[in-house]
Order: C-alpha cells, then structure tokens, then sequence
C-alpha cells in the first residue's frame, strides 16, 4: 500500500489507496493501478479499475480537492465514449484522529444511465461507525450532477463535483521501467526469466560505482506521450465538511471501488 502525505492549510491528509468493503464486495488492488489485476484489465470490468488518490489544495484556502480516477490508460476515442459504470460504488473513506480505528466518514457516488446524459448521484460526506461491518447502505442524497460537465455542479453542502474524462496525471516511464525489469512485460510471448534479488536499479550497496551505470535519459511519461486518459472523479468539498471541528487535525483518506458480486 502507498502513502502519501500533503499539509492542506492546516490538514494533513495521508493517502492510502486501497479497496475494502463498503457496501458492495470489494476488490484488492494497490496504488498506482494502471490495469494489473484480471478483474479489471481489459475485458473485465475496466470502470473499477483506480488508478489513483489524490487530495490537494483547492484555489481557496477554505476548501481541499479529493479526487478518485479509474478506468485508467484509455485512449482518447475510448475516453470520449466511457462513463462510470452504473454497477459500482465508488467511495471516498476518511477517519480522523492521529490513530484512527477506522475510516468514520464516506463520501459516496453512484451513476446512473450511460453515454453523455449519464448522472452521477452523491451521498455525504456522512459518519459512520468505524469497523463494525463490512456492508452497510448508502448514505443520504446531497444531490445529482451531470456527466463531464467541465466548470463542476454545485451542491448544497457547497461541495463542487466533477465527473469526466481527463488527462492522466500520473507520470510513469514506462519504458525504462521495462528494461530494467524486462520480466514485467506482459506483452512480450516470451518472458525472460524474473531478476534475481536484491533489485538494486542501479541505486543499491551491491557495488562501488553503481551510480556510474545509471542511466541518464531522459524521462519519458508513457501515459502523457500517448494521450491516454482517465475518468476522473473530483469534489472540491469545504475542510468545515471533513475535518474535524476540535481535536487532531489529521485525516486519513482511501477510495474504494465495489460491486455486489465483487466482480
């Protein structure tokens, strides 16, 4: 599991991308997920598929952006014709406190239709008790909005939302990584026999001088070189809405992506 951690005026978000079980039956997965798992390569159900968790800064101090992408390494004609999909959950979990017991509020989204005249319902940010069941129902409505409706729809808790395809923000040298992991590419019918250990990529304590063979190329984002596209999921929510009013100003955010089946 990846962390990251950002101070957003005063919160300090941690970010875990996970998937754990919310209201439907939850897949495993790891950030960052560009399509590594069965379940959601192509050909499976590709609009659980996150990719990435973010929370940032908002252009006002009084506000902080979550934003969920999924449906990652789309093309731009697969970008333009791609919604949610109507049969997941997808969720943005918090817990507060510096030693949270377990996530106590849920941001939760759910689409409905398809195509361009797809909407998006939005339930919360409302609390829940922490680690007491792995199911539980949605929470109350706060609203609907369009789909890729660029400037955001407003809500009346003043949360702002987004939901459309973007650019990938994530940067990842796709390249590279696969010479020095060859073994990775699953494209490749014949797959060179997996490194041995320890994997220093030329930065380890194995040798002297290994700083002498890196590589000095530079740094190619596959993701970007290749326009390919994410649909992202974005709420610009004021911090009075998920930070706590007294106490720890920490909070820990997660996404999740669920289906009844799990599948």
């Amino acid at each position: 599991m990846k962390l990251r951690q950002t101070t957003l005026g005063g919160v300090l978000a941690i970010l875990a991308l996970v998937l754990t079980a919310i209201v439907y039956n939850a897949l495993p997965t790891r950030a960052s997920d560009h399509q590594d798992s069965p379940a959601v390569a192509p050909g499976g159900r590709t609009g659980a598929d996150i990719s990435d968790v973010f929370v940032y800064p908002a252009t006002s101090p009084a506000n902080v952006v979550l934003q969920m992408d999924v449906d990652p390494v789309e093309t731009p004609a697969q970008a333009a014709t791609r919604t949610l999909d109507p049969a997941v959950l997808y969720s943005f979990n918090i817990a507060h406190g510096a030693s949270p017991a377990g996530g106590d509020m849920i941001i939760q989204l759910q689409a409905t239709g398809t195509g361009a005249s797809q909407t998006i319902n939005v339930y919360g940010p409302f609390s829940v008790v922490p680690n007491t069941a792995t199911t539980s129902a949605l929470g109350p409505l706060t609203g609907t909005v369009p789909f890729n409706v660029r400037a955001g729809t407003t809500l009346t808790n003043g949360m702002k939302v987004f939901v459309g395809p973007a650019a990938d923000p994530f940067f990842f040298d796709l390249g590279q990584f696969l010479s020095v992991i060859p073994d990775r590419n699953y494209a490749n019918p014949i797959h060179p026999a997996p490194l041995a250990p320890p994997l220093t990529f030329n930065f380890g304590v194995a040798a002297v001088g290994q700083f002498a063979s890196c590589s000095n190329k530079p740094p190619v984002d596959f993701l970007a070189t290749n326009h390919l596209d994410v649909q992202a999921i974005v709420i610009e929510a004021p911090r009075a809405l998920i930070a706590p009013a007294t106490g720890s100003s920490l909070i820990h955010v997660w996404a999740t992506a669920s289906t009844t089946t799990g599948s």
